[in-house]
């Protein structure tokens, strides 16, 4: 890695991951015997011809877009400058910023490389440019090819799953940047980002996107406002807080969100409830491995590690404990380069796969079995 901004995608889009249940240690064997080794299962990834498939091209210099699901079989993925679209049994739905009349020049940026999709609806992030020139002292702007400046806004947009436009707020008079957020199922909001002293915040909004409160999470770098090189682990990588902001997401988890820093020597789990409420939860990856992107499951979590060697694997985690139930992998010859997980959902891995012969993006999905070896 060289850079923190796309570690997203190469996190969640390696082996995978599935629900079982841990082995229970005997009871009456003795102190000193060896814990059981967790169970490994392998997934075989199959196209699903009831989807359809949609051109896609690459730069080849960057992994495939991470995707998103809803639970229901429908699979989401960002066009780069242009919005969304959605992959289901029905056809293909866009979600595309020449719907977003509202807002000037709008388009799709990294801070939104990943959609808030839930049963109301789908938001993601995107910029809008006014045409006019930017007052002199203006700090978010914009040069275009002429070299004049100009007012860059940010928004949360929304939209039914029909494609149906909803509307935009505005997010940039908040008391941060947000780069990152999630939407419950009423239409409130949290969000992380940094404030304008580059502290790491994380905070409520209301479905309006009004300012509510920032959040408290035991020993994160959003409380203790200070990040060490001790608190960051980046393998091959320069770490530092704003990188580690970069790598964090909420993902939705039983009408709760879920956070994690992806670069943390000490994996956490917040739970976080709408009201606030929270939980926290620290993960034991293997020994030496780092990293902990979450995948969006309906049944225990789901969390990616990597080795001192930047080789990712993925782990079934007990909510409880953090302790790691099981691992899953990629049967080949998926690569994490041209296939990414987005969910595991009724006893499925769903996915999707970029066909670079054919220059198509495919739906794939497949249910874990006993891994057997290469």
């Amino acid at each position: 890695m060289r850079t923190i901004l796309p570690i997203v995608a190469a996190l969640l889009c390696l082996p995978s991951f599935a629900q079982t249940t841990a082995p229970k240690a005997r009871k009456d064997g003795p102190e000193t015997s060896p814990k059981p080794a967790i169970p490994v299962y392998e997934v075989a990834l199959a196209e699903d011809t009831n989807y359809p498939s949609i051109p896609w091209t690459t730069d080849g210099n960057s992994d495939l877009a991470d995707g998103a699901c809803d639970g229901d079989g429908n699979l989401y993925v960002l066009r780069p400058g242009r919005g969304l679209v959605g992959l289901t049994s029905n056809g293909v739905v866009s979600f595309l910023v020449d719907k977003m009349t509202d807002i000037s020049s709008p388009s799709t940026t990294f801070l939104g490389l990943k959609p808030s999709v839930s049963s109301s609806g789908i938001s993601f992030m995107v910029v809008g440019i006014e045409k006019k020139d930017a007052e002199a002292g203006a700090t978010n702007v914009a040069t275009d090819r002429e070299g004049h400046e100009h007012t860059m806004h940010s928004y949360i947009v929304r939209f039914d799953k029909d494609g149906t436009y909803k509307g935009a707020i505005r997010v940039d008079d908040l008391p941060f940047i947000v780069y990152k957020f999630a939407a419950f199922e009423s239409g409130n909001l949290v969000a992380q980002g940094l404030d304008h002293n580059d502290v790491p915040r994380i905070g409520l909004l209301d479905s309006a996107g009004q300012f509510l409160r920032y959040l408290e999470l035991r020993k994160d770098i959003s409380t203790v406002q200070a990040a060490s090189p001790e608190d960051i682990k980046c393998n091959d990588c320069t770490a530092d807080v704003r990188s580690a902001v970069f790598s964090s997401w909420f993902t939705p988890w039983r009408g709760k969100m879920l956070f994690s820093r992806a670069l943390s020597n000490s994996p956490r789990v917040y739970e976080i409830q709408e009201g606030g409420a929270i939980r926290v939860v620290s993960i034991r990856p293997p020994e030496g491995y780092g990293g902990g992107g979450l995948l969006p499951s309906d049944g225990n979590w789901l969390m990616s590690f990597s080795n001192p060697a930047g080789v990712a694997s993925l782990f079934e985690v007990d909510p409880q404990n953090g302790k790691l139930l099981a691992e899953y992998r990629i049967k080949p010859p998926d690569k994490p380069r041209d296939t990414v997980l987005s969910c595991y959902f009724d006893g499925e891995f769903w996915g999707l796969r970029h066909d670079t012969k054919g220059g198509k993006l495919r739906v794939v999905r497949g249910a874990p079995q006993p891994y057997r070896g290469k």
